[in-house]
């Protein structure tokens, strides 16, 4: 095979560019039309070294995955393809279907077939390369990633940006599992530049520095990643571990807090809020500390109380009534807001509420 295209240096985080908001966009957006494979492919493929949404990924992908209606594209296409069997597209349309039913060996042999009709076939290739990754066949998956690297090197084709970026993000994908920190670095800052909104490829390049120890590297790129979806949960969860790395146990209970709001049914997004302490006990050091005089330690303790419990009521009154004390108006207002939600027209929330709301105007 020809030489290929590789990332190049390492780009330093500070480079990149501030991003802008924009609305969640899917993994899936990727993918060309043709790829209804990679779509669901791809989602199970992030279960190999991703972890936090896997399960539920996978076991939707299981259930849908034999149905009746892919079956019926199977028996459609199969017949086209006896009628043109020297057709690659229609090769690559009945690997298409055989994926989306689960056959993925029978797939991988379509597309090699269609890869022998048209050597220069990129989406076939892509495709081959999916499924390889799906199968932890990094070897292959990495020859044929490359492979559509090359091929569109100099390509004018519409979607070249689309099918470089998933290049690029998916060699780094495979070296994240191997735990080529270094590559994988190089992989997800190359697919950067070709897409700079992708708030799941600045969460693994996080992940990558953060492999190779530049926690300050990988903090930087949780947080552009966040910018792009505030609600991103498992960028919560990695950012939440990494505060929690540092030492800082306010933040960190915040984003696990986020992150299980994100998925509530996520089993580590959950240990990692059990992992903070009970409830209880951050409410009696914050009870003790304000009792004390200890505005500090006791702001610190009833926020990771709150975390804890959201809609604790007593949590909430008393992180008001701190944060009133510390004149931070506009974030006493917030708290109380939140007593009051807990315990409807209570007089003292609605009292403080009112309170708050005067002095955040002065």
């Amino acid at each position: 095979m020809d030489p290929v295209e590789t990332p190049g240096e390492v780009d330093s985080p500070s480079e990149a560019l501030t991003p802008v908001p924009v609305p969640d966009s899917a993994r899936s957006a990727r993918l060309d039309t043709w790829l209804s494979v990679g779509v669901w492919v791809l989602g199970v493929s992030l279960v190999l070294f991703a972890g936090f949404f896997g399960y539920s990924v996978y076991a939707q992908r299981q259930a849908s995955r034999l149905s009746s209606p892919a079956l019926q594209v199977i028996d459609a296409v199969s017949k086209l393809v006896q009628a043109s069997p020297k057709d690659p597209q229609l090769r690559s349309r009945l690997a298409e279907a055989l994926a989306s039913a689960g056959q993925l060996d029978q797939a991988k042999q379509e597309l090699y077939t269609a890869i022998k009709l048209d050597a220069t076939f990129v989406g076939a290739y892509q495709n081959l390369a999916t499924i390889e990754l799906t199968q932890k066949d990094y070897a292959n998956s990495i020859v044929h990633w490359k492979k559509v690297l090359e091929l569109t090197t100099d390509s004018a084709m519409q979607d070249v940006n689309q099918r470089r970026d998933l290049a690029y993000f998916s060699l780094g994908q495979i070296a994240l599992i191997q735990k080529d920190y270094v590559s994988a670095v190089g992989y997800f800052n190359a697919a950067i530049r070709v897409r700079k909104d992708a708030a799941d490829t600045y969460l693994l390049l996080a992940k990558s520095y953060d492999g190779l120890g530049q926690k300050d590297q990988a903090m930087e790129q949780i947080n552009i990643a966040l910018a792009f979806d505030p609600k991103y949960a498992e960028a919560h969860y990695v950012r939440g571990r990494l505060y929690l790395a540092a030492g800082d146990t306010v933040n960190a209970a915040w984003d696990f807090r986020a992150a299980l709001d994100g998925a509530p049914d996520n089993p580590e997004a959950q240990a990692a809020i059990d992992s903070l302490g009970s409830y209880e006990s951050w409410y009696g050091k914050a009870s003790t500390a304000w009792d004390s005089g200890e505005a500090s330690a006791a702001l610190s303790a009833v926020e990771i109380a709150r975390s804890i419990q959201p809609d604790s009521y007593d949590a909430a009154m008393l992180n008001g009534q701190i944060l009133e004390r510390s004149k931070d108006a506009s974030g006493a207002v917030d708290a109380f807001t939140i007593a009051l939600k807990a315990k409807p027209n209570d007089p003292a929330a609605t009292a403080a509420l009112k309170r708050a709301k005067t002095a955040s105007k002065e």
